[in-house]
């Protein structure tokens, strides 16, 4: 995780994906967003870039490659393994099983996508604070 790196937000909606542009610009957020349509597009990236994100927040319901199984892959991959990114789900699939296979890889938090401006941008205040708080390993590098 790098506190100035980017944002990356994989999820297949555009609504939501403008929702989440206007929000993080509510909140006078300065890092970069990159936004995914899905897992394979968003692992692509994460596989070829020196950049360290700050945040990956990713829907579970994708075209390609599901929120699940690009979270497996990260969590096999030695190189992305290293960064230490904070991985948080935000969806509407919310169910038992979901949330139980997100936490079995050991995810960062599973949120219910919010119904409103409002609602997403208390969510990404909180997260925002407490992963700019966070000490994580690789700081001491």
């Amino acid at each position: 995780m790098s506190k100035s790196g980017p944002f990356i937000i994989i999820d297949d909606n555009k609504k939501d994906q403008l929702l989440y542009q206007i929000v993080l610009q509510n909140l006078k957020v300065h890092n970069p967003v990159l936004f995914f349509d899905d897992g394979k597009e968003a692992l692509e990236y994460l596989e070829t870039t020196k950049d360290n994100p700050f945040l990956i927040i990713c829907d579970i319901n994708m075209p390609q490659m599901d929120g699940l199984d690009l979270r497996h892959r990260i969590a096999a991959n030695p190189y992305l393994k290293k960064k230490a990114t904070p991985f948080v789900f935000m969806s509407s699939a919310a169910s038992g099983a979901n949330v139980k296979e997100a936490y079995a890889l050991a995810v960062q938090g599973f949120f219910k996508k919010a119904d409103s401006a409002a609602g997403l941008e208390r969510i990404l205040a909180l997260l925002i604070e407490y992963w700019s708080e966070c000490i994580e390993p690789n700081t001491y590098n």
